[in-house]
This record gives structure tokens, C-alpha cells and sequence, in this order.
């Protein structure tokens, strides 16, 4: 069974507007409300494909309710850590006139000591894990060591890991050898230290992190994605397409490579699918995901070549 974490799911409102304007009113036309987060996204996506999960994290509060409600609808299995705290609600706003959106978002509760150690001690006792996916950023309350730990709890369990993080969360992560992570190019340039000019040089840095790290994919936004492992590096390009939004995109990246992990393909068809998936999602507006048959169109236009450094 693949497991995602989310440490701080969030209720996402879009709200869609004709003409943002500023210093002024603006009429709401049309509003939905979306169970989102990271680790959330990675389980949603995988269910469209075809692959089931149970999603693990923390929730609370009234707006809690409607969270875990809203993924029993979809079919997303869960097993959330009670916190005595109220989840996050995000706020998107699409303005329909540009196709622009603007994102706002919540800080969200604090999860106290007793909470974390309710989450850990669950995550201690699983079994039957094939997968573990940590996606997403700290809530208030925890520190970046938290990731470190729950790596350790898929090593030790002898499962594989994949990290989708940034800042100390991702450099802690690292330090318990996950399997795989994703940071994009930003935070990848976080990580090094230093601005990583061109994709020789990203390789070269990856590489400096093999004897921690089994494969690492470093998303590039429309310029796709470049995997380096053991003994190679590959870039994975996506066709030119009509993006309408990109929330969500590196998360379906991380379900379509799972997908084709738990499918037996080679990691250079796993790549390829994670690109095809992440250019799938921006096809769709607001908080809308990849839908299987343009993962299905696009896949056979992603084009990938070796590189080195």
C-alpha cells in the first residue's frame, strides 16, 4: 500500500471573479471548496490513475470535517492524527477575464508535542507499506527534524520513500537517505547554496548527493524535468501546451512516476510519465488535476535525451 503525508492540509476556496480589480468591489460568481494539500494531491492523482493510497497527516476543527468528508466523496482513503487546532483554509483566486490566479496561503494551527507523538507512534505501527510519500510544508510547531525522522520510519520498515519538500525540511530529509526526492530548480538552488546556472550544473550538484539520495528529479516548471541516478542522467521535456494553471502539477509529477514504479517500468518510463502528468494538470483550471486520457495524449510527445555534467 503507497501512504502519502500531509503535516499541514489546508481547505482550498477558489473563488472566480470576471476583472480583479483593486480598491474595489469585487462580485464572487462562482466558488468551490477543495481538500487540498501536497501529500493530498500525490493520493488524488493516484486514484485517477488508478492506484490506491491512504492518506496520513493531521486534522481538526470544524473545517476538518468537511476536509475529511469532502475525500471520503472522492474515495480517498485516510487515517488523519486528531489536532486540537482548526486545518488551514487557503484562498485562489481566479480571475476568469486573464485566466490569472492569485494565491493565498494560511499559516495554519500549531500541533502540539502530544499530537506529533500521536502521528509518529501511528506511523511506527503500519504495516504493509510498499510506499511512503512526504510532501508539503512543516505546520507550525514542528521542526525540519520531523522529516528526518519520518524517513527513518520508511527506511526502517524497509520501504521506499520519496521526499517532496524544501528549505531545512528537504536538507534534514536527505540526511535519513530517502529514496527519491523532487525539489524544483529554486529549491534545489536553496539547497546547493548557490544559483545553478544551467542543467550540467544541476546534474553536477545531484550528483554530489547520490550517496543519499537513489534518484533525484529536479522539476524545471515547462522546461520538465531532470532525473539523475546512479549511473546516468536523463532530461524529460513535455510538448508546448495551453497552460490554464499550475497548482497541482508537481504533485501529479510525483503520482505519475509511482505509478509507473508500481507499474514495473523503467525509470526512464517512469520519468516520462511523471513529466506527461505534471503537463496533464495544467491543462485544467483552479485546483482541476490530470485526467488520464491527456496523460495518455501526451505521453508519447515527451521526448528525453542524456545529459551530463
Amino acid at each position: 500500500m503507497i501512504y502519502t503525508v500531509t503535516l499541514n492540509p489546508a481547505l482550498d476556496r477558489t473563488l472566480y471573479v470576471e476583472g480583479l480589480k483593486t480598491e474595489q468591489p469585487n462580485r464572487i460568481h462562482k466558488e468551490a471548496r477543495y481538500a487540498g494539500g501536497k501529500g493530498i494531491d500525490v493520493a488524488r492523482a493516484l486514484l485517477a490513475m488508478g492506484v490506491p493510497s491512504i492518506a496520513l497527516g493531521f486534522i481538526g476543527g470544524f473545517d476538518g470535517k468537511e476536509f475529511e468528508g469532502r475525500l471520503l466523496n472522492e474515495g480517498i482513503a485516510c487515517d488523519f492524527t486528531r489536532m486540537s487546532g482548526e486545518i488551514r483554509t487557503n484562498i485562489i483566486i481566479q480571475d476568469e477575464s486573464t485566466e490569472h490566479e492569485t494565491v493565498l496561503l494560511a499559516q495554519g494551527p500549531e500541533i502540539q508535542p502530544v499530537e506529533l507523538m500521536d502521528f509518529v507512534e501511528k506511523l511506527e505501527r503500519l504495516s504493509g507499506i510498499d510506499f511512503l510519500v512526504i510532501s508539503g510544508s512543516l505546520p507550525r510547531g514542528l521542526t525540519p527534524t520531523v522529516y528526518e525522522r519520518m524517513v527513518r520510519i520508511g527506511n526502517n520498515k524497509g520501504v521506499r520513500t520519496l521526499l517532496d519538500t524544501s528549505g531545512e525540511a528537504l536538507s534534514y530529509g536527505i540526511r535519513a537517505h530517502p529514496t527519491i526526492i523532487k525539489p524544483n530548480r529554486r529549491e534545489l538552488n536553496e539547497l546547493a547554496g548557490t544559483e545553478l546556472q544551467d542543467i550540467p550544473a544541476i546534474v553536477r550538484y545531484c550528483q554530489t548527493l547520490q550517496d543519499r539520495v537513489s534518484v533525484i528529479l529536479v522539476s524545471l516548471g515547462p522546461g520538465g524535468i531532470v532525473m539523475v541516478e546512479s549511473d546516468r542522467a536523463l532530461h524529460a521535456k513535455p510538448p508546448e501546451v495551453e497552460v490554464k494553471s499550475t497548482i497541482g502539477a508537481g504533485d501529479c509529477a510525483v503520482a505519475g512516476f509511482i505509478k509507473g514504479l508500481v507499474s514495473k517500468e523503467s525509470l526512464s518510463d517512469c520519468l516520462r510519465r511523471a513529466v506527461a502528468s505534471g503537463t496533464a494538470a495544467t491543462l485544467n483550471p483552479g485546483t482541476g488535476l490530470c485526467r488520464c486520457q491527456d496523460i495518455d495524449q501526451l505521453l508519447p510527445q515527451v521526448e528525453t535525451e542524456t545529459v551530463s555534467a
